[in-house]
């Protein structure tokens, strides 16, 4: 526990919203984890993350041709069912709603398990954080990664087309290292080119600020802590693209 880290009170009027909470964390961070220490919220930041990724996959699936699809299929080894070839476009419609299904539904359980990780992690550091600030702080701490998708519904809606490998592989939004991979490069390399992304270090440099002040940790092990998870979310990553 970090000696003298007693969270003040919020100022008389401070997060008096969880809209203007959502605001604040981007633009004043200590200011936000501060109200959520006192008075954490959970319900607005998830819905946010939620909507902002199944309205990403939606509209980025409704622009990929279905040629393009049936083209991905095919290279990967797989056999397209014959309906789907006489019918792409019912094919394309129903992996678009599948995948808007799929970001709805398991989502939300990515979120509520990372916050769980973060709970034992801090707790095993000493910390008395509860589980609805964990999740507070994690749902806030990542509200870039929906300020990302936006930005991908932004440039979706602006394209004709967008190609697959553009949608699954994280170049829609050039804010990774994607882009250095080439045609011969694995899955498992494009995976971690793509996790080096201005907004997972920027939900990482939020992490560790929200957890370091509601969990009254020192500076080290909130940052030891988020360093870790992340690496090890990133590992997950790469290693379920080169299985699959």
């Amino acid at each position: 526990m970090e000696e003298g880290s007693e969270v003040p009170p919020p100022e008389a009027g401070a997060g008096g919203s969880s809209a203007r909470l959502c605001a604040l964390v981007l633009v004043s961070p200590e200011s936000a984890f501060r109200v959520i220490a006192a008075r954490p919220v959970v319900a607005l930041a998830l819905i946010l993350l939620v909507l902002a990724g199944a309205l990403a996959v939606g509209i980025g699936f409704s622009k990929v041709s279905p040629e393009d699809y049936l083209r991905s299929i095919e290279d990967s080894g797989s056999e397209v069912p014959p309906q789907f070839r006489e019918e792409p476009e019912r094919m394309m419609s129903l992996v678009r709603w599948s995948s808007v299904a799929s970001a709805l539904l398991f989502a939300p359980l990515v979120y509520f398990a990372v916050a769980g990780i973060f709970l034992v992690v801090f707790r095993l550091l000493g910390s008395e954080i509860d589980y609805r600030r964990s999740l507070s702080v994690t749902l806030h701490g990542l509200l870039p990664l929906g300020v990302a998708a936006l930005v991908g519904i932004v440039i979706a809606l602006a394209r004709d087309q967008v190609s697959l490998q553009e949608l699954q592989g994280g170049g829609l939004v050039m804010s990774n290292l994607g882009f250095l991979a080439g045609e011969e490069t694995s899955k498992a390399a494009r995976a971690l080119l793509t996790s080096v992304d201005l907004f997972s270090f920027w939900s990482i440099a939020l992490l560790g600020l929200g957890y370091r002040l509601v969990a009254r940790v020192s500076p080290g092990a909130a940052w030891s802590a988020v360093g870790v998870v992340w690496a090890l979310g990133v590992a997950l990553k790469v290693a379920l693209a080169a299985a699959f």
